[in-house]
């Protein structure tokens, strides 16, 4: 499952009280498992935000990713949340489902696992002891582990992901793995979701972030890693994906772990 799933998150919160938290977009998908709640989600050319207030005893399972904005959490009830973190492209090694209907989608997890049956829900929520929910969902993503990732999308993520995200122009790309910047582009949209040029952009973004988190180098530096033209340019394209300077986004930050850059606030 390593080469598939990031890492899985599970979020349970017993009370009433209002939480709010903001993420930045990242490459990978999130699918996420919700028990007993009602999910409210816009996202729209300038609004990426999802509200959760108390549902039935129903289960809902929304997919988010492909952010090109910050993403801003509102829990107004108690919550009890599964997350399955895949890498980018790792979810067609499970469904040939478009990503168009699974983004409109209130029941992805029923789309992805071909079920209507909510045994298994059942069964994965009622384990207290996270590893042995860990357990389940593995065995469950391994028996629908029965789809091809195109080889040639994998040789392009691999070459980016092994160099600088900005030394690649689309038609770089393209000659570089031997297909047409028209193949090129459909590889992409069918099999990850997004566009080659969002995808880079959102690769760049990551690294500059992380680079900004650890302070292995100054802001001069970072410009000229990622080929800016200036800091200027940067700070422009940072308050795209995360409505704040570098700076000002470092001092708010919350929770820093591993891929994980998030601000809360609880009331």
């Amino acid at each position: 499952m390593k080469k598939y799933v990031q890492y899985f998150l599970y979020f349970k919160k017993t009370d009433s009280s209002i939480l709010n938290y903001t993420t930045f977009p990242n490459k990978n998908l999130c699918l996420a498992i919700y028990k007993q709640n009602n999910i409210n989600y816009l996202n729209q050319s300038n609004t990426n935000h999802c509200i959760i207030t108390q549902g039935n005893n129903s289960f809902v399972s929304k997919l988010y990713g492909f952010h090109k904005m910050p993403f801003q959490v509102d829990i107004n009830s108690s919550l009890d949340q599964v997350c399955i973190i895949f890498y980018p492209s790792a979810l067609r090694a499970f469904t040939n489902v478009s990503y168009d209907e699974l983004m409109n989608s209130d029941r992805v997890f029923e789309a992805v696992f071909s079920t209507k049956n909510n045994y298994i829900l059942e069964k994965i929520f009622e384990e207290d002891d996270f590893a042995k929910r860990t357990a389940i969902l593995e065995m469950l993503l391994l028996k629908k582990l029965n789809h091809d990732i195109p080889y040639k999308l994998k040789e392009a993520l691999h070459l980016i992901a092994t160099n600088n995200s900005e030394n690649f122009s689309i038609e770089t790309l393209a000659k570089t793995i031997k297909v047409s910047d028209s193949s090129l582009f459909r590889l992409f949209k069918n099999n990850l979701g997004q566009n080659p040029k969002s995808y880079l952009k959102t690769v760049r973004f990551r690294t500059i972030l992380d680079e900004i988190k650890t302070g292995k180098h100054s802001p001069s530096e970072i410009d000229a890693l990622n080929q800016y033209y200036d800091q200027a340019h940067l700070i422009k394209d940072f308050k795209i994906f995360t409505g704040s300077t570098p700076k000002k986004l470092i001092e708010k930050v919350s929770v820093q772990q591993n891929d994980l850059t998030w601000i809360y606030n609880k009331k």
